[in-house]
């Protein structure tokens, strides 16, 4: 596809934050994985204290990468606006819901980080059903988000047809991963597509020449 807009206002962010994004999200996959494996479960909330105790690190450390992932999401939902597309509602209303969500994410994370600490000293905590709700929650925003951002990426000819795609994936995974905590792995991996073409659609070496 012949891109007909290359915004260049935050692209730099966008770019490492598109990477530190797919860096992330792997680093996420594998800790659940290994937290799968040895617990039983990929969080604390799922996690049967007296399987997790002695593995309570790998959760903790799970829920820290969560958290600083969130961080990254932020700053690419921030950056990649001015790249994607002119500004219009339907980008100011997907840059607040990705905010949202994010933001939601950050403030489960004291909590579920609590939580793999607990599991430490063999106790469950009683946070659970409220952690879900939050987390579904801030995926429905994240899933929003990511939609909006695909239909606005077409509409600018910003990125290329199968980077579009990859993101609606994304987003309905996402969205059936609020209702079904089951499928947020899959959710992650379709992401990992989203990350790399954008990534790879920015990073472009002559689209940095400025005509």
């Amino acid at each position: 596809m012949a891109r007909t807009f290359r915004g260049e206002a935050g692209r730099p962010f966008g770019t490492v934050a598109a990477l530190f994004c797919l860096i992330f999200t792997v680093a996420q996959l594998v800790l659940w994985d290994v937290a799968h494996d040895l617990t039983g479960a990929a969080d604390p909330f799922h996690a049967i204290p007296a399987q997790a105790q002695p593995y309570w690190g790998v959760l903790l450390a799970s829920e820290i990468v969560k958290c600083v992932s969130a961080g990254a999401l932020l700053l690419a939902i921030w950056t990649l606006g001015d790249v994607i597309g002119p500004r219009t509602p339907r980008r100011l209303l997907a840059m607040a819901l990705g905010t949202a969500g994010a933001v939601l994410i950050g403030v489960a994370a004291h909590w579920y980080i609590e939580a793999a600490a607990w599991l430490g000293d063999g106790r469950a905590s009683p946070h659970g059903a409220v952690m879900g709700l939050i987390s579904s929650a801030a995926l429905v925003c994240l899933s929003l988000w990511a939609s909006l951002l695909a239909l606005e990426a077409r509409a600018a000819g910003s990125l290329p047809g199968w980077v579009q795609g990859a993101g609606l994936l994304f987003a309905g995974a996402s969205i059936l991963a609020a209702f079904v905590p089951a499928l947020i792995a899959v959710a992650a991996t379709l992401s990992l597509a989203w990350w790399v073409g954008v990534f790879a659609t920015l990073y472009k070496p002559e689209d940095r020449v400025l005509s």
